[in-house]
């Protein structure tokens, strides 16, 4: 992984240990990540961006 990999919600769940469908809720909080790119059906986040926000503490809960 790189940080500039771009990683779906399904990336997201994998790389959390979490479901799909957590992980979608988890991206639509306030205080997650702006997806970098969207394409039809899914939004992209960067992996950097993600793992920054692990790492300030937040709570996948």
């Amino acid at each position: 992984m790189t940080a500039d990999d771009l990683w779906s919600t399904a990336d997201i769940a994998r790389r959390l240990g979490i479901s799909a469908d957590r992980a979608r809720r988890l991206c639509a909080r306030d205080d997650f990540p702006e997806p970098i790119r969207s394409v039809p059906f899914f939004d992209l986040w960067r992996a950097g961006d993600v793992e920054a926000w692990l790492l300030e503490g937040r709570t996948t809960e």
